[in-house]
């Protein structure tokens, strides 16, 4: 399982502005793009988002990491991700 771990990355910088919706804006779109490539999102390890702030520019630099597992690009998006070693599914409401 180890070698199917892989650290997605992402860094850059915010406006100091309504900094805990952009985080969680940028977690999901790095998961999309995760799940595109056909990894998860480990669910033992949280996302690790780092920042220091920049005073003369009144933002924020950060670093964003996220562990995935790969699954296949065929399992990525019905799948909710991995905890303990075991695949969690997505729930989907059943059709009327």
């Amino acid at each position: 399982m180890h070698d199917e771990i892989k650290k997605f990355h992402l860094d850059g910088e915010i406006s100091d502005k309504d900094i805990v919706k952009a985080k969680q804006r940028l977690v999901e779109a790095q998961e999309s793009i995760m799940r595109d490539e056909g990894y998860v999102p480990d669910l033992d390890k949280d996302p690790q988002f780092t920042m220091s702030y920049l005073p003369e520019l009144s933002k924020f630099t950060f670093v964003l990491t996220i562990y995935g597992i790969y699954v296949g690009k065929d399992k990525a998006w019905a799948t909710g991700g991995v905890m303990n070693g075991k695949t969690i599914m997505k729930s989907t409401q059943p059709t009327k």
